[in-house]
């Protein structure tokens, strides 16, 4: 399969230093983490932000889709995922989420400090649509929240050289914000209290942003997903009214933005304690979310369907 590498044009960007290729993207200081992300706008690439808390499923979102992207058989469009620089330990991840999903194995939560970057393109197979590059920034859920305290301030600085990078040419961003339909319960914790912390979370980190990225946000766009949609058994119950009622602070923040509201399930999981100890499985994997999830997305980012139809093809197709 072709890779598409990074072409920069030095007319328009400062020459990054050239021994950094050895490092990676983790690695770069906050000044070339910017200039790796700004340069992002001139190679058409959308940044994608998956924002996730402790056990909201961000991962299994993660490797759901890596896996369709890879092995899918979507009739509408092929993938390619970077192989290089900056993308060359996201390419490894990938490989992991999609060997752990072969093997019925829930990709582990993301571990504090990562930051992978993840190169992945779309070519749709109708020649009439163009193709799209993104970029996903894999964070773990424990270091998005701790991005506004003190203890955190040199990761966060890397998180802001992101930003930073975004906003010099407002540069497309889209937030995925992933938030669970049944959140875990702490010790005494009632399903109400559990969800009002996670809504808290969530509202935390765009009040951050707000406050400190105000450009960014500006420009953003929202994607508002509910994981663990299987467990819903209302057939009446919307993803935006579920976040209305259960996600009110999220709701407030976003509901006048660019916003697509979704949901999604990795498939069916299994689950026992054998000899004390949990186990889980991914005994039937979901194509359904992950297909609609990828439409979508290209549709946010190039306003076209993948699946569009001319009327003289709906006539006779």
């Amino acid at each position: 399969m072709d890779n598409i590498n990074i072409n920069i044009d030095d007319n328009q960007d400062a020459p990054l230093d050239t021994t950094q290729k050895k490092k990676s993207f983790l690695d770069l200081n906050v000044h070339e983490i910017s200039q790796v992300v700004h340069r992002f706008k001139s190679e058409n690439r959308h940044l994608i932000m998956p924002i996730g808390f402790p056990q909201a499923g961000k991962s299994m979102l993660l490797s759901s889709l890596m896996y369709y992207a890879r092995k899918g058989n979507d009739t509408l469009f092929r993938t390619n995922i970077e192989n290089e620089f900056p993308f060359d330990k996201g390419r490894s991840a990938t490989d992991v989420m999609i060997n752990d999903m072969d093997h019925g194995r829930p990709y582990e939560a993301t571990r504090k400090g990562t930051f992978d970057l993840i190169g992945i393109n779309i070519h749709p197979n109708s020649t009439k649509l163009p193709s799209l590059k993104l970029a996903f920034l894999d964070l773990a859920g424990e270091d998005i929240k701790n991005i506004k305290t003190s203890e955190a301030a040199e990761f966060t600085d890397k998180i802001n050289a992101v930003f930073n990078g975004v906003k010099l040419d407002n540069s497309p961003i889209i937030f995925v914000l992933i938030t669970p339909f049944a959140p875990a319960r702490k010790d005494s914790e009632s399903i109400d209290d559990a969800h009002t912390r996670e809504d808290a979370l969530h509202y935390d980190f765009l009040n951050y942003m707000h406050q400190n990225q105000p450009e960014v946000m500006r420009s953003s766009k929202f994607f508002v997903v509910v994981s663990q949609w299987d467990m819903n058994t209302d057939r009446a119950l919307s993803v935006e009214a579920f976040i209305e009622d259960k996600r009110p602070s999220i709701y407030n923040y976003v509901k006048n933005s660019n916003v697509v509201w979704g949901e999604f399930s990795v498939g069916k999981l299994l689950l026992s304690k054998v000899n004390g100890i949990n186990i889980q499985t991914i005994e039937k994997i979901n194509y359904n979310y992950p297909s609609r999830f990828w439409k979508k997305l290209y549709n946010i980012c190039t306003l076209k369907n993948l699946d569009h139809k001319t009327w003289f093809e709906k006539l006779f197709g």
